[in-house]
């Protein structure tokens, strides 16, 4: 690089770290965060402005918080995404978001000699649905959200949005009804939305890879699809909003299952959709949850046999074996904590034993996306959710009976009609001596309504190398159920939706 082209890399280094407040503290950016030489983009490159990124974030909004660590061969940054209607207007405002997350959280931690993972979050592309035209009324409606009368668990809001997005995209539901007479009418929508979640997921996550340089993790509800060039079908399947396309993208079946995709900075596929050229491994998810089965109709992965072995065994990289755990599969064991039955088979059926056939699969590091739709603060059959969620990103570095090393767990937040998600984004590492840390209301256990399996999940933990906070300090319990419920849809409370959007980092030693 030229003498002139270092100075101006400086300088652009140096105003990053002063328009996200990063460079002051350690914990945010350390020193050793850019040793090797700090990040090598390539030019041209689409780049949002800090003043751009500075627009797009909530009014909650944090850097960063993470630690460098000697001997890192992998460094993942898990982002905590707020959604948010706005991004969603057209493409361009998607794309300029999920860039910014890049620009805000990922590129003041890049090294030029450690590759980086960025993971993304469980249906990072669901409300792409909403984009343009074709979603004005819906993203109207989520300006004004009425409040769940039934519960997070019965967002009749998200039906009624889904019955509107079906009559928006009724051209192509009908001619997806026409080519797959069998579709089930809960999921035509998610079918029929094909060429848009391609362009606004696939395409904007498969750039940021390739334009970063680095490997992304996302998640969607998506056909798999191919693509054509044959006006009939630009047509018919187009966005009417584009009018100079040279081809749309097409469902090539009706199953629609969550995916959760791993996409690399070089292109490995030539003659594939764009989208998924640099597509290294998806994942279907499996078990599905209730909302997913009965609200969105989507199909689960395979639970049995070579094709569930080969969805649950993951990518090798850096020489790691990631294994996806979306969301419920993380908490999919078998047996209690440390009680493994003897003559246990781990992959006999991965509904009832995904994460120990994960294990015996060779997998190490568990990439758990997540949009956990619900409060955070609140209690659940399992009692208070924040400790029943050590099931999963906990337990993956404690259990005595696995090997997992990480476990890596990227939350949703924001309120998406009348339905929240929330969380707290976490790295987990086993045998880690970190400053111990826990999720909000884990020092406490109510033995009325908490699971006593679950006693071994309370109190400070070493295994979190990273934690988000959450919107308030830790509190009792019953004060942060009454912040959860502020936050919440239509709750009119100064705090509604008003969810903490940042990012957590470590780096993977072997």
């Amino acid at each position: 690089m030229s003498e002139s082209g270092s100075r101006l890399r400086h300088w652009t280094l140096l105003a990053l770290c002063i328009a996200l407040s990063a460079c002051s503290s350690s914990d945010n950016a350390s020193p050793s965060a850019v040793a090797g030489g700090g990040p090598q983009l390539a030019p041209g490159i689409d780049r949002p402005s800090a003043e751009t990124c500075a627009e797009l974030r909530p009014a909650r909004w944090a850097p960063a918080s993470g630690q460098a660590a000697d001997g890192a061969k992998l460094r993942v940054v898990a982002m905590q995404y707020k959604q948010e209607i706005r991004h969603v207007i057209d493409y361009a405002s998607f794309r300029t978001k999920m860039r910014c997350l890049m620009e805000d959280h990922a590129v003041p931690q890049m090294r030029s000699d450690l590759p980086m993972l960025v993971v993304y979050n469980e249906d990072a592309g669901l409300m792409t649905l909403a984009t343009g035209s074709r979603g004005t009324v819906v993203r109207a409606q989520a300006q004004t959200p009425l409040g769940a009368p039934l519960g997070d668990a019965a967002p009749l809001g998200i039906v009624a949005a889904l019955g509107l997005l079906n009559t928006a995209y009724l051209p192509q539901v009908l001619a997806y009804q026409l080519r797959f007479p069998l579709i089930d009418p809960r999921k035509a929508v998610l079918v029929a939305a094909t060429d848009t979640f391609a362009r606004a997921f696939s395409q904007t996550f498969s750039d940021i890879a390739r334009d970063y340089g680095v490997y992304v993790v996302a998640s969607n509800n998506q056909a798999r699809y191919t693509a054509s060039s044959d006006p009939a079908d630009i047509a018919v399947f187009g966005d009417p909003d584009l009018a100079d396309v040279d081809e749309v993208y097409i469902a090539s079946d009706a199953e629609v299952g969550n995916i959760t995709f791993l996409w690399g900075p070089q292109d490995v596929h030539p003659d594939a959709a764009r989208g998924e050229t640099n597509l290294l491994f998806r994942n279907q998810k499996v078990p599905l949850t209730d909302i997913e089965l009965t609200v969105l109709g989507l199909d689960e992965g395979p639970s049995s046999g070579d094709a569930a072995l080969s969805n649950a065994a993951g990518y090798s990289l850096a020489g790691f074996q990631l294994g996806f755990a979306t969301s419920l599969p993380a908490f999919q064991w078998g047996y209690d904590f440390g009680q493994r039955p003897a003559d246990f088979e781990p992959c006999a059926d991965v509904h009832l034993s995904y994460m120990p056939c994960m294990d015996a699969l060779g997998v190490d590091v568990v990439i758990q996306a997540e949009a956990n739709p619900g409060r955070w603060a609140v209690d659940q059959a399992g009692g208070w959710q924040p400790l029943e969620w050590m099931a999963s990103t906990w337990r993956t570095v404690a259990e005595p009976t696995v090997g997992f090393r990480y476990n890596v767990t990227a939350h949703l937040v924001g309120n998406l009609l009348d339905l929240p998600f929330d969380g707290q984004t976490a790295i987990t590492q086993r045998g880690a001596q970190a400053p111990q840390r826990h999720y909000v209301g884990n020092l406490e256990f109510d033995e009325a309504s908490d699971v006593e399996a679950y006693r071994v999940f309370q109190g400070e933990k070493t295994e979190f190398v990273g934690l988000a906070p959450w919107v308030t300090a830790d509190a009792p319990r019953e004060q942060l159920r009454t912040t959860g419920s502020q936050l919440a849809p239509g709750s009119g409370d100064v705090l509604e939706n008003d969810y903490l959007e940042t990012a957590v980092w470590a780096d993977l030693t072997r």
